[in-house]
């Protein structure tokens, strides 16, 4: 499966608890509509938060993956 992983410099990871970038992870999620999955985590050792996703759709996949790392930045 077609995977794409970015790794986004924050300077406070705990951005990822932000409102506005858990509601783009369920957009992202719910544009998946079982086409794939998405994981947004916090590094453990650097200032980044990681953002994976994985699906057949690549084009789908891109977007999703956009969508949740400018709400991040």
């Amino acid at each position: 499966i077609p995977q794409i992983l970015k790794n986004i410099e924050v300077k406070d990871r705990a951005i990822i608890k932000n409102p506005r970038v858990k509601k783009s992870i369920k957009i992202a999620e719910k544009l998946m509509n079982g086409q794939g999955r998405i994981l947004v985590r916090k590094s453990g050792t650097e200032l980044k938060i990681r953002v994976m996703g994985e699906s057949e759709n690549k084009k789908l996949l891109k977007k999703c993956i956009n969508i949740i790392s400018k709400k991040i930045k």
